[in-house]
């Protein structure tokens, strides 16, 4: 159980670190998709303090929440980073 809930709150943190570090070091298209990855987890988190604010027992399963958006911001990025040298190679 512990593994678990390290893994879930961690997760998120390791998302972060790439988002960012897409952020910073991409240009042109591939920084302006990544920017909409960044702007899909702010619409999260403040979707999910509104439903915390307005029921407190919304959200009981956070930490597989927190697994699923993380794991999917991880694979758009992949997927962003993965089209980055496509056309890099492409020329």
């Amino acid at each position: 159980m512990e593994l678990f809930l390290v893994i879930a709150f961690s997760l998120p943190l390791v998302y972060l670190a790439v988002q960012l570090r897409a952020l910073c070091r991409w240009e042109g298209l591939a920084r302006k998709l990544a920017w909409l990855s960044a702007l899909a987890a702010v619409v999260y988190v403040a979707k999910f303090a509104i439903d915390v604010s307005v029921d407190p027992t919304s959200h009981n399963l956070l930490p597989f929440e927190l697994i699923v958006v993380s794991l999917i911001g991880l694979a758009y990025l992949g997927v962003c980073a993965l089209g980055r040298k496509v056309a890099a190679w492409l020329g």
